[in-house]
């Protein structure tokens, strides 16, 4: 007989999985804001935006822009974009933009991107993300627009499930290469990976593995793979595909099952046809232009295992000192013997912002890392770094500034740098040798994505993208920005600047290659020629220049001789289109024609009203509700629990409040109210929660009658219904430092309920106890807790499904403050992550104690008055077989990856990884015993557990990487009782 059955209700997890991971991206909390910001809310005729008033500019350049492009947002599309507002985010550096639901809204990550193309970061969120709003208008039809009326907006995310997630962005890319002279799509760092690989048409006969990633293989994004076919596919119907498919499968539901059976009784072909005639057609296409030999030599390096991916390199004392990572192995930055091959590890990185760069004065490396803040999620910045050569350990430097980008060291010692402010501007700051100061700041609308300095000239250089393109400018002695080179929509990168010369990258030529302008003619050459493409130059002292060149395998550092040279580049406002097919023209507005600082008033008269926003007043945002009963807050934690009933949610639009209501029927517990919420807008976490329902807790004592051998306990009361409210305060502090990211939790609780407590004042003694039947309960338990979370992790790599090393601990006490009868408790815990003995495998070790302390004593009686701790029971028991005294429990597992299938049953279940498990579990703590002669004593009791489990990494219905889901099969043999299986879903949360 099997014991614990787990099976979490497998029908609805599969729903959900369905449903919820499709759409996983589009509606989780980004987090919360800095509660010092001030709000604003502009709106337009149709669109609003909501922004801080510091960052009026970037708000009201937002609602122009949408405005600008609304009558073409929606090309190809039966209706128009859905009303939406978009909510500005201006102190978060990790650029990006998404439309979310539970509530809807575009979310903007104002900051520009650090590796942008020629168009200014506003107008590609704007082209992008206000075309998923014309995707999901269009999906709001038919049976999707019946349920909004059950469901509110949850039925937009159920309608996610009726156009594939690599049709989505493929479209939305689309629209946003359409709106612009050189766009996203047709860089040629966006058909790169898939030049490289070959014909993938033929090469794999399962195309899951790039629909849903790999950790065997790199796999390119679902932007770069949706684009190809949707540009493919819409060539070959005539037609914009998405329209269709948002049109059919909201009105043909029971048509969920299959995409592939959808776009076949839609358009007369698979899925899998269009990735097979998508590639082999531009196989075809990259096969018939000129080969071309690269022009660099790969240096001695070590055997790549892996994709690997070289980049920024700089020449220093004949090494090559770059960044490196891989899927075996997490950011680094490594020293690179281009003779020998030798290479030596420098230290490891956070998420790199910009590049390192040599201070040749200080013996020093500079870059920025992105971190962030210890409270609050949406404020994350960009972090000076540095790293004295012959020390391992990198240092964060105190400049007591918001934002350094580019730190760009001169021959003096001085240091310069670019500064971001979140109102959209950009400065530029020179700190002499001597202290002093220089800096100027950046009209808005001019954005900065390099710096350099040239010992020749004596000045600093610059990358800045604008209405007009991206062009280099000069910063001279006297901090004033000129123009070097006139602007031009080719896309140009990683300046640097030595001996009268400019090195950097431009598709000028239709590939990313390696430029360089020399100084003093002003001439520009393109140095490289690849067959790929090559990257990121570098001078060295020798007479070469390092770089990057690509192959399958990633980017490799190579090199080549500085006088070899393609030839002088003459200007063109944009580069050569040599990679990429033609395609259809939309014809819709091109965006670099619109200014991105238009006059004022054209400003004021897109805004027909502009108004404080106030927190207060929004908190409270009821956007959707369902008629089952569950627990929003459990279900993101993996807690599977329904019932029959209805739940109602609220999150405002800021992100700073979110809550449900639910009221629910079960046949165990009857009728059963609950409602949470939780506030974030102000640091710590406030959360508020009350419950009604089921049956009443009971905490007993109870004794042993020696004359009738049996176990006696106060008169059962009558149970009603039980009911709590509490609150709690949660301190969440994060301290981002690089490859280490710590966090340290403290929090406190409390909560009352209506528990019936036994009266243990009334028992009488009269050689023992002699009327415990009688005693009684009273009603009510005040629960205070307060606990210390500390933990302590390393970045991981791309094939670690665990850190290769980190630690948690945790403290808790829990008090009955309202009756010292009730004992207190202690409960410690503590894990330990170390890598396993081949690469890509877990060891961990867990261990946890508690014991209850002071309360009811008698050596009569047995008191459950106390609390008891969940944390660590063996495998196959629950908290019914143990007792809180002196309880110590170990976990010991051993995790290793067994293969990476990368293969299925096509366009419905992918797996994607399979593991095995090893663990071993052991407890022993004190329970009470009675004696013959009804004393009460206790003896130590041993529980333990062995087995494994079986974790299948799986994608299903061709969804995208990071909605990869854990199946999770135990099966356990306990030291009492009988074997143990259970099942269960990890969703990527």
């Amino acid at each position: 007989m099997l014991k614990g059955i787990k099976i979490k209700s497998f029908a609805i997890t599969l729903i959900l999985v369905m449903s919820v991971t499709l759409s996983y991206a589009q509606y989780y909390s980004w987090g919360a804001d800095p509660a010092r910001l001030k709000w604003m809310e502009s709106k337009g005729e149709r669109a609003s935006v909501i922004y801080p008033r510091s960052t009026e500019r970037i708000g009201l350049t937002t609602l122009y822009l949408t405005e600008q492009i609304r009558p073409y947002i929606n090309y190809g599309f039966t209706l128009p974009p859905l009303d939406i507002p978009f909510v500005i985010h201006p102190e978060n550096m990790s650029s990006n933009g998404l439309v979310m639901w539970l509530p809807k809204r575009v979310e903007f990550l104002s900051s520009p991107s650090i590796d942008s193309y020629s168009m200014p970061w506003l107008k590609q969120l704007v082209a992008h993300e206000y075309r998923h709003a014309a995707q999901y208008n269009n999906l709001n039809v038919g049976f999707i627009k019946f349920l909004s009326y059950i469901l509110g907006e949850q039925s937009s995310t159920i309608g996610l499930i009726f156009m594939p997630l690599w049709m989505m962005e493929g479209d939305a890319t689309m629209c946003e290469t359409q709106a612009s002279s050189f766009g996203r799509a047709l860089q040629p760092s966006f058909t790169l990976e898939y030049r490289a690989m070959g014909n993938i048409a033929e090469k794999y006969r399962n195309s899951d593995k790039f629909f849903c990633g790999s950790y065997r293989d790199f796999i390119p994004d679902h932007y770069k793979l949706g684009y190809q076919m949707v540009a493919h596919g819409n060539d070959l119907v005539g037609r914009v595909m998405a329209n269709d498919m948002a049109s059919y499968g909201a009105r043909h539901p029971w048509m969920i099952i299959s995409e592939g059976w959808r776009m076949k009784r839609l358009f007369g072909f698979s899925v899998k046809t269009l990735f097979r005639s998508t590639f082999s057609s531009l196989n075809t296409f990259w096969n018939d232009l000129p080969h071309v030999e690269n022009s660099t030599s790969p240096t001695a390096a070590p055997a790549r295992s892996s994709y690997t991916t070289y980049s920024d390199p700089v020449w220093v004392d004949g090494k090559i000192i770059s960044l490196k990572k891989s899927l075996d192995e997490p950011s680094q930055i490594v020293a690179l013997d281009p003779v020998t091959g030798s290479e030596q590890r420098l230290c490891f990185t956070g998420s790199v912002s910009t590049r390192p760069i040599y201070d040749k004065i200080n013996n020093r490396l500079w870059w920025t890392e992105y971190r962030r803040s210890v409270m609050f999620e949406q404020k994350v910045k960009s972090s000076l770094c540095y790293l004295d050569l012959g020390n391992k350990l990198p240092r964060t430097a105190n400049m007591q500034r918001k934002n350094i980008l580019y730190p760009t060291p001169d021959d003096e010692g001085g240091l310069a740098w670019i500064e971001y402010e979140s109102s959209g501007t950009y400065s530029f700051h020179h700190r002499l040798c001597d202290g002093t100061e220089h800096s100027f700041s950046i009209l808005f609308g001019n954005e900065i994505h390099s710096l350099a300095w040239d010992n020749t000239t004596r000045a600093h250089y610059c990358i800045v993208t604008s209405d007009k393109g991206m062009h280099i400018a000069k910063i001279d002695s006297e901090h004033k920005l000129s123009p070097l080179t006139k602007p031009a929509y080719i896309t140009i990168s990683k300046l640097r600047a030595a001996d009268g010369k400019l090195y950097f990258g431009s598709i000028a030529s239709g590939k990313d290659e390696a430029h360089c302008i020399d100084l003093h003619s002003g001439k520009e050459y393109q140095l490289s020629a690849s067959t790929y493409g090559s990257f990121d130059p570098a001078p060295t002292t020798d007479g070469h220049i390092v770089m990057t060149t690509y192959d399958s395998l990633g980017y490799y550092p190579a090199w080549q001789q500085a006088e070899k040279s393609q030839g002088e580049v003459a200007y063109s406002s944009l580069p050569r289109n040599v990679v990429n097919p033609p395609h259809t023209e939309w014809g819709i507005i091109n965006l670099d024609t619109v200014s991105i600082t238009p006059p004022q008033e054209k400003m004021s008269a897109t805004a027909q009203k502009t108004r404080r926003y106030r927190k207060a007043a929004t908190l409270f945002n009821l956007h959707s509700w369902a008629p089952l009963s569950y627990d929003p807050f459990s279900l993101s934690e993996g807690d599977i629990t329904m019932n029959v009933g209805a739940t109602v949610m609220t999150q405002n639009l800021l992100s700073s409040m979110q809550g449900f209501f639910t009221y629910g029927y079960s046949g165990k517990q009857g009728h059963i109210i609950k409602g949470s919420l939780r506030y974030y807008g102000l640091g710590p976490t406030i959360s508020l929660n009350v419950s009604y329902g089921g049956h009443q807790n009971i905490y007993p004592v109870y004794t042993y009658n020696p004359d009738k051998h049996e176990i006696e306990l106060p008169e059962a009361p009558t149970r009603g219904r039980y009911y709590s409210i509490g609150a709690d305060l949660s301190f969440p502090l994060m301290f981002q430092r690089g490859y280490h990211t710590r966090y340290l939790i403290a929090s406190a609780g409390w909560e009352f309920s209506n528990g019936l407590i036994a009266n243990t004042g009334k028992l009488k003694f009269d050689d023992g106890i002699s009327n415990v039947a009688t005693i009684g309960y009273s009603r009510g338990l005040h629960l205070t807790q307060f606990s210390l979370t500390y933990q302590d992790m390393v970045r991981a790599a791309h094939r670690d499904f665990a850190p290769p090393w980190g630690v948690t601990a945790s403290a808790t006490y829990a008090t009955n403050p309202h009756n010292g009868n009730f004992s207190d408790l202690v409960a410690l815990y503590a894990k330990i992550y170390t890598p396993g003995f081949m690469p890509h495998n877990s060891l961990t070790l867990a261990v946890a104690y508690q014991n209850s302390f002071g309360g009811y004593k008698s050596n009569d009686a047995v008191s459950a008055l106390s609390f008891k701790s969940t944390k660590l029971l063996p495998r196959g028991f629950d908290s019914s077989q143990i007792h809180n005294h002196n309880y110590m429990a170990m976990s010991l597992n051993y995790q290793l990856p067994v293969c990476y299938p990368d293969g299925g049953w096509q366009g419905i279940l992918y797996f994607k990884r399979i593991r095995l498990n090893a663990g071993f579990d052991l407890a022993r703590f004190q329970a009470p015993i009675f004696y013959q002669e009804g004393k009460v004593g206790h003896e130590w009791h041993n529980l333990h557990a062995y087995g494994g489990d079986i974790i299948l990494d799986i994608n299903l219905l061709n969804q995208p990487a990071s909605a990869t889901t854990a199946l999770k099969l135990s099966f356990y043999q306990p030291s009492e009782g009988s074997f143990y299986f259970s099942a269960g879903v990890e969703l990527p949360f």
